[in-house]
């Protein structure tokens, strides 16, 4: 549930107050299975995870990671790794003896594996999240052209859960079942005004936001071979973001600009991964971004009206992730472009060209599964466009 008032302190000043009530629960129903021990046969759903029996939270799990006897059986959660160990020995003594060998295959059972089964039956029924967070605005409006303001607000991602929760890597690491909210608070200060007689709009702000137990995604083979997510730290952002609209006192002429300037930045690690690392940025956040757009308009002696619109976008390096091993490091570009034509009353033709420079910029990336996927700007493209506006 929402809600938000307004009240009206003076002629100049208004608070603005607003709440939201959440209550979440995230379940997992449904399998993730594999065609070993399947063949053409009826499926026995074996090398993958039974979900809806990992996520009942009924204390209980049946382990299905094998084709043979070892396969099949239901665990409970008051068992302890040693007698669990010792069932699945007695069971399938190959598949467990070549895990205590050291051997990865689909028929070792390994200690990390048994441990995996032993959290399985500790896993919960659903991820739940329930809470309050609010809003508040202070607006000052000292003239009808002028408000600045000051705003204190908080939000959140619920919490969800890991298909392969549980297993557990390195150092004792072992998978989230539930991962908890991650939370943000929100202090900014901002204005929005008009000068010079209307001809001038300029927005901006200045924030800066503290991040609690950031919710990030992780693909680690040294701990599954799955991506599992976790609240994987602290950070905090400030930065400053503004636009404008300028009509400079010549006739037909308009300028647009926006920019923005960001320090960002992890200040506690918090999974034990070693994938994380402190001071590092978060992804996708370069230090700054800018456009800026000139459009000029002339009337033509046929009636017609001409205009010719040059534009450059620029954007400083960042990197595609907080995981250190599954980013990458985009570099800053700089695109422009020009537009001209001429519109009539129901039809506008123009000539552009885009990225005039065919700048290879690096708009977005990532790393699934261990391959680099980058995704670059369009290249110089260049053409005509032709309008035409019906029953105008």
């Amino acid at each position: 549930m929402f809600a938000a008032f307004s009240y009206d302190l003076s002629e100049q000043l208004t608070l603005t107050l607003g709440a939201r009530w959440y209550d979440i629960e995230v379940d997992f129903e449904g399998g993730a299975n594999a065609q070993f021990c399947n063949g053409f046969s009826e499926d026995l759903n074996r090398f993958g995870t039974n979900l809806s029996d990992l996520y009942d939270g009924d204390g209980r799990f049946t382990f299905i990671g094998d084709c043979t006897s070892g396969g099949g059986i239901t665990f409970t959660s008051d068992q302890s790794f040693e007698q669990v160990s010792a069932t699945i020995a007695a069971a399938d003594g190959y598949s467990y003896g070549r895990g205590q060998q050291g051997i990865t295959a689909p028929n070792a059972i390994s200690d990390a594996e048994i441990q995996g089964i032993v959290n399985a039956t500790r896993a919960p029924d659903v991820a739940k999240a329930d809470g309050t967070i609010g809003k508040a605005t202070l607006a000052w409006s000292p003239t009808n052209d002028q408000m600045y303001y000051v705003t204190l607000s908080e939000g959140f991602r619920p919490g969800l859960l890991n298909r392969p929760g549980g297993a557990v890597g390195p150092n004792g690491f072992a998978v989230p079942f539930e991962l908890q909210t991650d939370e943000m608070t929100n202090v900014e200060v901002g204005w929005k005004s008009s000068y010079l007689d209307n001809t001038l709009r300029f927005n901006g702000s200045f924030f800066f936001q503290d991040i609690e137990s950031l919710q990030t995604t992780i693909f680690d083979p040294s701990i599954s071979n799955l991506f599992f997510s976790d609240n994987a730290a602290d950070a905090e952002v400030r930065g400053i973001e503004g636009d404008l609209v300028w009509l400079p006192d010549v006739d037909g002429l308009t300028v647009n600009a926006a920019f923005s300037f960001l320090d960002s930045e992890i200040t506690r690690v918090l999974t034990p991964t070693n994938d994380v690392r402190k001071g590092d940025e978060l992804a996708f956040a370069p230090d700054y971004q800018a456009t800026v757009r000139i459009r000029y308009e002339w009337e033509l002696k046929s009636g017609l009206t001409a205009h010719l619109m040059p534009h450059v976008v620029m954007s400083g390096e960042s990197f595609s992730d907080i995981i250190t091993i599954n980013r990458t490091k985009m570099d800053s570009w700089v695109m422009g472009g020009l537009t001209a034509g001429v519109s009539a009353a129901d039809w506008t033709a123009e000539l552009f060209i885009d990225n005039i420079s065919d700048e290879r910029a690096e708009l977005s990336s990532n790393f699934v599964f261990d391959r680099e996927r980058v995704t670059y700007s369009q290249p110089r493209t260049y053409g005509l466009r032709v309008a035409y506006h019906f029953n105008r």
